[in-house]
């Protein structure tokens, strides 16, 4: 089987009120309000077809979810907040 190695930076103006904290297991997550926090990982993404106007979607079958997932190494994120 051959490995494939994704890297994936975002830069997101996000509110000032959100704040990054660890969770207990050691990875970074954002408060984000009202008791909720989110943590930002893969979201794979498919299409049917090759056009520049292709439609794009997140939703595939859970089997197959589960088997791209399964496929998963290991998963690196890095999160930081840069205060203008």
């Amino acid at each position: 089987m051959k490995k494939l190695q994704v890297t994936i930076t975002l830069d997101m103006d996000i509110p000032e009120e959100w704040t990054l904290l660890e969770h207990p297991d050691g990875v970074p997550v954002l408060n984000i309000g009202d008791g909720s926090y989110m943590y930002m990982s893969f979201m794979p993404m498919f299409t049917k077809e090759l056009e520049p106007e292709s439609d794009w979607t997140s939703e595939c079958s859970d089997d197959f979810a589960d088997e791209v997932v399964e496929m998963v190494q290991s998963e690196g994120v890095k999160m930081k907040i840069i205060v203008n």
